[in-house]
């Protein structure tokens, strides 16, 4: 599932890795994709799933790294791929959800979104549902109108439908994947003009409130990292990052801010644009635009505690386990030739692992037990385990 749980906190529940075992950490296999491979791998029933952006989504043995199914010519993928009992669920940027069984990779259905929308966002398994978000195509060209999609698990058949403007006018596009804390809300960033967090019923996809991030609206300031849901002295509260280097944190029955605060400058394709993680005792931001690196933030009002510096973009969306942080570094742009995969101190920031390599790694490392995956621009998924 991707970052760990519903709640998008990137602190997987299966993880076993702790700081004395990263610091041992070494290859386990490598396999190659026709593509970058953006999205965080699936770990699940001892098989690896991603997908990548030449069409392929394939599955291999977590111990060896033996391809035992492939997919291909579906489209581009930049999500990552989501697993409920016996079925996989992934989409892509031609806007497409595909239905697969997790054994052999057989179709089970497709979906189709409206014409010349993509899907950038990870689909969400709930209950008997797959959830989908939908915006434009990369550039905006053309605009499409931002939606949300309730699919029936089973066969793919739209369930409930929701536009994000009430209008359904072009615009407030969904490339951000959806939270549901544990009162069954769900929570979702949208795009220009209204650039904010949309919280819905996942059940039926009625709106419950939608909270701008700025002052000023129609500035392209797109939130498309996933929401983080947890609980801050008392009350349900949601954490969101966003392009324009914003972090806040609202009250999640009502969407008021809890606090905001700006950690870097930001921009339209850089700023805090990965998903943040959340430990229960802080908030993990990795920012792509300088200064770059990794920060931990107080949950009650957001100060600093600490900045990893790398000294290359963050893209990839943390993972969190047992006192470290865990993510990659690399351009999106692939004006930097090379990315690395890093595991700091979740206490103080400090290096206790890191690997160089040669593409940059956008995607978010995945970990189950002491098992790392992660993939990177040139469509290698690199598995790393301690050595004894």
């Amino acid at each position: 599932m991707y970052r760990g749980d519903l709640a998008r906190d990137g602190h997987p529940p299966a993880a076993t890795l702790d700081v004395q075992a990263v610091s041992r950490l070494g290859p386990s296999w490598l396999a190659h994709l026709d593509g970058a491979v953006d999205g965080t791998p699936a770990v699940i029933a001892g098989l690896v799933i991603a997908g990548s952006a030449g069409g392929t989504l394939a599955a291999f043995d977590a111990r060896t790294g033996a391809t035992m199914w492939a997919r291909h010519g579906l489209g581009a993928i930049a999500d990552s791929p989501a697993v409920a009992g016996d079925r996989v669920f992934v989409g892509t940027l031609t806007g497409r959800v595909y239905a697969s069984h997790i054994s052999g990779g057989d179709a089970i259905w497709d979906w189709s979104a409206p014409p010349n929308a993509a899907v950038w966002a990870s689909p969400v398994a709930y209950r008997d549902l797959v959830i989908v978000g939908v915006s434009s195509p990369y550039g905006d060209i053309p605009l499409v109108p931002g939606r949300l999609f309730g699919l029936d698990a089973a066969t793919g058949r739209v369930r409930w439908t929701v536009c994000v403007r009430i209008d359904c006018a072009p615009g407030d596009g969904v490339w951000s994947t959806p939270a549901i804390d544990g009162h069954g809300v769900a929570f979702v960033g949208v795009g220009n003009p209204d650039d904010g967090v949309l919280a819905f019923d996942p059940s039926t996809g009625a709106r419950k409130w939608l909270a701008g991030l700025y002052p000023d609206r129609d500035l392209d300031l797109d939130v498309g990292a996933a929401p983080v849901t947890f609980e801050l002295e008392g009350r349900e509260v949601v954490a969101q990052a966003a392009v324009e280097g914003l972090f806040a944190v609202l009250d999640a029955a009502t969407g008021a801010f809890v606090w905001s605060r700006e950690i870097v400058k930001g921009s339209a394709v850089h700023g805090l644009i990965a998903s943040p993680a959340y430990d229960g005792s802080a908030l993990y931001a990795g920012s792509a635009s300088p200064p770059t690196g990794m920060y931990a933030l107080s949950p009650a009002d957001g100060s600093v505690r600490w900045r990893r510096d790398t000294g290359q973009p963050v893209y990839s969306a943390p993972a969190v386990a047992k006192g470290l942080v865990l993510f990659g570094t690399g351009a999106v742009f692939g004006d930097l030739g090379v990315g690395s995969l890093l595991a700091v101190s979740a206490s103080d920031g400090h290096v206790l692992w890191s690997r160089d390599v040669h593409s940059a790694v956008r995607s978010g490392p995945a970990i189950a037990g002491d098992l790392v995956v992660v993939g990177d621009n040139a469509g290698e998924v690199m598995a790393f385990r301690p050595r004894s």
